[in-house]
């Protein structure tokens, strides 16, 4: 789909009443909320509302951060006084939440939550920016050349311009050219809202296998994967999860060693023949061994399983010294207690 027929069809959406006062409603309850004089006042449960889409109408999958993010309220809210101080350079403010090549100043605060929060307070004036936003404007030949290495403030004032030429030429609001991006794309398309509560259920523990995936990535940090390796992220927002290795497939998580940092491909067998999934391995971590390693890092491969399969465990046998993977186990717990 190119641009100028997403255009068309995203106002032809916006036309509707319903959509226009989404937008309306979802700029007065958070626009108000995140103002710099009402931060004070801000509360663990108001910013996590903020983050499901259910209720910012917007944005998916941020609510998984929304546990680690609001662990300091204080600090918190610090971040968001210094990223919503107009009287403050722009670049400035992102540099303070974003130093480059150091951790983020909270970690999970990345920009897929902080340039939603600058679009509701000043919805004129900055767009919102993720990865759909980036596979968007690559697709129809927006993206803003970026030097190599450039800071995350770097990237987003460069394309946060852009955005704001795009809704001037066309007429529309930033909200509308957010929606754009849902048209343009392929393969992200927004949860329902039966997903998105399906997802908070099993942030409590319970998970079933055809939603592994999920569930290890809500809760990664209390895995004994989190605490070895890191999701791939891009300026705070997670990106290795249904990585897209184009040529080669999706795959499930795609990680770092937060020590060496060699790459780590991690497959869920979900109900696969064991050849397959062996084969899926291999072939994502050629993949990321051609496009992603670099100065001899080296790349590996974990596949996670329900039971113990001694197929596999015949298959790594073979690859013993030639590449390294290994396979995890996972244990589903429930129990009842009496009240």
């Amino acid at each position: 789909m190119d641009f100028q027929k997403a255009t068309i069809e995203t106002k032809k959406e916006y036309q509707n009443l319903i959509r226009q006062n989404e937008e309306k409603e979802v700029i007065q309850k958070y626009g108000s909320m995140f103002q710099p004089d009402n931060l004070d006042n801000l509360t663990k449960e108001g910013f996590k509302s903020f983050l499901l889409i259910k209720n910012n109408k917007h944005w998916e999958g941020i609510h998984r951060q929304g546990n680690l993010i609001t662990q300091d309220m204080d600090k918190l809210k610090h971040a968001l006084k210094t990223l919503l101080d107009e009287t403050k350079p722009l670049k400035e403010r992102l540099d303070f939440l974003f130093p480059k090549n150091k951790p983020n100043y909270i970690k999970g605060l990345g920009r897929a939550i902080v340039t939603p929060i600058l679009m509701v307070v000043y919805p004129d004036k900055y767009g919102a920016y993720n990865r759909r936003t980036s596979e968007g404007l690559k697709k129809v030949g927006f993206e803003p050349k970026l030097s190599r290495g450039a800071s995350f403030s770097e990237k987003y004032i460069k394309i946060n311009k852009v955005l704001n030429n795009l809704a001037i030429e066309n007429d529309m609001s930033l909200f509308q050219v957010d929606s754009i991006w849902w048209r343009i794309t392929e393969g992200y398309k927004p949860p329902s809202k039966d997903e998105e509560q399906e997802s908070e259920e099993l942030s409590t523990g319970f998970g079933l296998e055809p939603h592994l995936r999920r569930f290890l990535v809500d809760n990664w940090e209390n895995t004994a994967l989190g605490k070895k390796y890191e999701i791939l992220n891009e300026d705070g927002e997670i990106i290795g999860e249904e990585f897209q290795a184009k040529g080669a497939g999706i795959i499930d998580i795609l990680a770092k060693d937060k020590k060496t940092d060699e790459w780590v491909v991690i497959e869920l067998k979900k109900g696969q023949s064991s050849d397959t999934v062996i084969g899926q391995v291999l072939r994502y971590m050629g993949w990321v061994e051609k496009n992603k390693v670099e100065k001899g890092a080296g790349v590996k491969g974990i596949i996670i399983v329900k039971e113990f399969d001694e197929k596999i465990e015949y298959a790594l046998s073979a690859l013993k010294n030639k590449v390294t993977i290994s396979f995890f186990k996972y244990n589903v717990q429930f129990s009842l207690t009496e009240i």
